[in-house]
């Protein structure tokens, strides 16, 4: 049987109702917050009490937490000790926030959703049936040049530079920063036929639609349309930019700094997303290990 529920603990919960907090968010914090105190109780076979707790007894729950459970749900109970803490040194009660300084766990994102070559095909021939050269360059741009939408619509006629055999183009990235990025046969094909029939409107944009330069919204549009005639699910403009870069890593054995050149990441943190297996790496590789036979 756990701990009764300790009067500050109470008191504590019955102030976030007074602050409007939802009855769920309430039980959340009651839940985690009697937790900790039946893990105090079970430690060191004593009652709960708030001024006896030591930023060592916290320490060691966080340990003990980490061994037990995900890295959201640790934090999710660490922040309810924190500010339980917090108040209770606010109001006086405490002398001192044995939680100050006490560090979250850290959380490892899942590799960013990617299409796989056979899904990417899929996209793109899905787009070569429809025949509009736009559309085809603007998936293109996506997909063989990891832009991000708004880097798309912000492409000027002068950032393209094409040749027989090589090409180039400018992004506008962050923070006004730009970057160069070479374009590979599949990218400049596509450009060559759309820049063959773009209209010929008083605008610098290279990107023209039936209304004019094209917007971020209509580049949502055109990825959404296709995927979903090529029976793709879930797929955005930013999940192209995502195969962009898992492409090079995987396929082309690029290495960070030059994915992180190419993207225009500022960290490698954020670019060493691309190489954490996905959900889906780990089904294949698991239906690779396959079983004893018999």
């Amino acid at each position: 049987m756990g701990p009764e529920i300790h009067p500050s603990i109470t008191a504590f919960l019955a102030e976030l109702e007074r602050r409007g907090r939802s009855p769920r968010t309430v039980k959340g914090y009651r839940e985690d917050l009697q937790a900790f105190a039946r893990w105090i109780q079970d430690t060191f076979g004593e009652p709960f009490e708030p001024r006896a707790v030591l930023p060592a007894d916290v320490r060691d729950y966080r340990a003990f937490l980490l061994a037990r459970f995900r890295p959201a749900t640790v934090n999710r109970r660490l922040i309810a000790l924190r500010a339980f803490f917090r108040w209770l040194k606010a109001r006086g009660e405490i002398p001192e926030d044995p939680t100050e300084g006490l560090p979250l766990a850290r959380e490892v994102r899942p590799a960013p959703k990617a299409l796989t070559p056979q899904e990417l095909r899929r996209l793109l021939r899905a787009a070569h049936r429809g025949g509009n050269p736009l559309h085809i360059a603007v998936l293109t741009m996506l997909a063989f040049a990891g832009l991000r939408v708004g880097e798309v619509c912000e492409l000027r006629l002068s950032d393209v530079q094409l040749t027989p055999r090589s090409g180039r183009v400018v992004a506008r990235g962050k923070g006004e920063k730009t970057r160069t990025i070479p374009l590979a046969p599949e990218a400049r094909r596509a450009l060559q036929a759309y820049l063959a029939v773009r209209p010929e409107i008083d605008s610098d944009r290279l990107f023209i639609g039936r209304r004019g330069p094209l917007t971020p919204s209509g580049v949502w549009q055109i990825v959404k349309a296709y995927a979903r005639q090529a029976g793709l699910e879930d797929v955005h403009p930013h999940v192209l930019r995502h195969t962009f870069a898992t492409r090079l890593l995987r396929e082309a054995g690029a290495d960070l700094v030059t994915v992180a050149e190419l993207l225009g990441h500022e960290s490698l943190n954020t670019t060493a997303r691309y190489t954490r297996p996905s959900e889906r790496d780990l089904e294949a590789a698991m239906e690779r290990l396959g079983g004893f036979g018999g």
